[in-house]
């Protein structure tokens, strides 16, 4: 389960280049279909423009302004997959067409190709450094593949030539806060909580969740959904603040809720089927933590809420091996710990319970003058009753 993650705000805007003239060439059955295709891309009858552009490309294929112009209108048409065949058919032709290549990284981006969409748009920028909505593009790629300092440092040359862009700074203060870099989004949050936008005080409230401040945090997402009630992923943070603050009923409404608008929220995925766990709902548990782990494969949080689920089910041989394989992936996770010494009790593996029992005392000894929060809540809300 990723505790306090936050979701990058800024929508992915359709960038739409205006049609490339189709060449002076002597007129034709193609010339005449091509100049009929851009009339039509330039009024909107982009269904019209589609027919016209493919029939002349029949006639002659290699022509890249009108492959390229067969590319806005696809993407324009919501079929991103034809988009990006059509945006490399002309950059075959010319491949330093970087208008092109652009928005090939925008038509992999609007078909969930992040890493593809970062190489085209790597390319652009390093043929022109200055081209600063390739560069926000390239930095937004880098952020959905989780390469957070690359993509923050893309992000902050754009905010240097557009310090009062409202979406940017949201933007940045959401990524700085997934990279637990409080201190470079406080004053991003300090520009934030002057605007009462919901996407705001989503960020706002992300913030203060890292900070484990719930009660305004609690504050600034009940002030998102009264701003926008349909804005996604904020009931899951909602549900995470409401988690810490011991409130698991109104956790469990906020999951639920938000999985009614996305099923496929892994916030609420994860932390919904950990509450189920928890509440003895285990079929329904078992549906939600597969569904997170595939989702998130490498989340030792998840994978410790499924040996949490092995346990309840006396699945104990199961549950060792998977709690045994969280403390690989992170071995100073006390919970993980805590519960091996319970499982190898009841397996009555003596060696390995002494062994696991000294690793709790280190941890609480190390950890004993830091804050307790988290890791009480997840013992008390999570812990299988004896």
């Amino acid at each position: 389960m990723r505790i306090g993650a936050v979701t990058t705000l800024i929508a992915f805007a359709l960038m739409v280049g205006s049609p490339l003239p189709a060449g002076q060439q002597a007129p034709g059955p193609a010339q005449e279909a091509f100049a009929r295709g851009m009339r039509l891309q330039q009024k909107g009858d982009l269904e019209g423009a589609r027919q016209a552009y493919e029939a002349g490309l029949k006639l002659e294929p290699r022509r890249m302004e009108v492959l390229s112009n067969l590319g806005l209108v696809y993407s324009q048409l919501g079929q991103p997959g034809q988009a990006v065949k059509c945006f490399r058919k002309a950059l075959e032709i010319e491949p330093q067409q970087h208008a092109v290549r652009l928005n090939l990284g925008v038509a992999y981006m609007r078909a969930g190709e992040f890493a593809s969409a970062q190489r085209e748009l790597q390319a652009v920028v390093d043929a022109q450094p200055s081209n600063l909505a390739a560069r926000s593009l390239l930095g937004l790629s880098l952020l959905k593949l989780n390469r957070l300092p690359e993509g923050i440092v893309q992000l902050e040359v754009v905010r240097q030539a557009n310090p009062k862009d409202s979406s940017l700074i949201d933007t940045l203060a959401s990524a700085y806060i997934k990279a637990n870099q409080l201190d470079k989004a406080e004053p991003l949050v300090a520009e934030l909580e002057k605007n009462d936008s919901a996407e705001a005080h989503f960020v706002v409230g992300s913030y203060y969740l890292a900070k484990l401040d719930h009660q305004r945090a609690i504050q600034e997402f009940t002030l998102a959904l009264k701003e926008n009630p349909r804005l996604l992923g904020v009931r899951a943070q909602l549900a995470y603040a409401y988690f810490f603050d011991f409130k698991w009923d109104r956790s469990i409404k906020m999951c639920e809720e938000e999985l009614a608008l996305n099923p496929n929220d892994g916030n609420a995925v994860s932390l919904l089927g950990s509450l189920y766990r928890q509440r003895g709902r285990l079929d329904e548990a078992a549906k939600l933590l597969d569904q997170a782990i595939k989702m998130r494969p490498t989340d030792y949080e998840v994978l410790y809420q499924i040996g949490l689920l092995e346990q309840a089910r006396n699945e104990f041989e199961a549950a060792a091996a998977t709690l045994e394989k969280v403390t690989r992936m992170a071995p100073e996770f006390p919970p993980a710990h805590i519960t091996l010494v319970r499982v190898y009790g009841r397996l009555k593996r003596l060696e390995e319970t002494k062994r696991e029992q000294a690793i709790v005392d280190r941890l609480n000894a190390e950890r004993k003058n830091l804050p307790t929060v988290r890791d009480k809540a997840l013992y008390d809300a999570f812990k299988t009753p004896e």
